[in-house]
């Protein structure tokens, strides 16, 4: 399996996307994330001359020199193979009692107050640009299966927060009716079951593709807000990827 990129690559990946030097449109390190992962469990593959612009919205990054060009498309296709192999096929048939894998959700709670209440919008904005790289696909699927388009609206309520119109939130763009804005509570919590969330659609899509398939039943509970975060830093999950 790919290795996670570490908190210091992840921050050192995020400087350089809200750096100067990239265009103003490029994704930050939380809303790569959310794209990368719809990639990865989406109903088709999408090539990697395709998704990488994507990142940059099709105007390339100025570099110092192509050394760092190397380094830092190599952070960017690690961070993509390690999401890739968290939902493989071995890993989907042996899971553990920890999600398959945890969102990147970036906590500004030592520069803004409000943060709360904006958490997780970049990634869900994120995984709403993944969907569209495949926009008819998933349409398909999304019409043939409710509950899909209802795991889906799930993790897109995320990408509305207060100042946005719910009429314009991007579910509606999907078919779907117009999103609710969440509470703080309750984006807390939907930050919180991201991972079940996504697991959810990917055994959905295998569904529609393949057939029927058998959908993991954890016997042990969900990582609390005040358990141990399963990546391994050792704060809490609320402080961590659950921020």
């Amino acid at each position: 399996m790919s290795k996670l990129l570490s908190d210091a690559q992840l921050e050192q990946l995020d400087s350089f996307l809200m750096s100067p030097r990239t265009p103003a449109e490029t994704m930050d390190i939380e809303m790569l994330d959310g794209f990368l992962v719809a990639l990865a469990v989406g109903p088709e593959e999408v090539p990697e001359d395709e998704w990488l612009p994507a990142i940059f919205a099709g105007t390339p990054p100025e570099f110092d020199d192509h050394a760092e060009a190397e380094q830092i498309f190599g952070l960017i296709r690690q961070h993509a193979a390690s999401i890739k192999a968290a939902f493989s096929v071995n890993r989907r048939d042996n899971p553990g009692e920890n999600p398959l894998y945890v969102p990147v959700i970036l906590s500004d709670e030592d520069q803004d107050e409000q943060w709360q209440e904006t958490s997780g919008v970049y990634w869900a904005s994120g995984f709403y640009a993944g969907i569209e790289a495949r926009g008819e696909a998933w349409d398909v699927l999304l019409e043939a299966n409710e509950e899909l388009d209802t795991a889906v609206e799930n993790i897109l309520a995320l990408a509305a927060s207060a100042g946005d119109e719910a009429d314009t939130s991007p579910s509606d763009e999907v078919g779907a009716e117009p999103i609710k804005l969440l509470t703080t509570k309750e984006r807390a919590d939907r930050v919180a079951e991201l991972p079940w969330h996504v697991e959810d659609i990917m055994y959905f899509v295998l569904e529609e593709k393949f057939g029927h398939v058998e959908q993991v039943k954890r016997d042990e509970p969900k990582v609390g807000r005040n358990d141990p975060c399963p990546c391994g830093s050792g704060k809490k999950f609320k402080k961590c990827h659950g921020a």
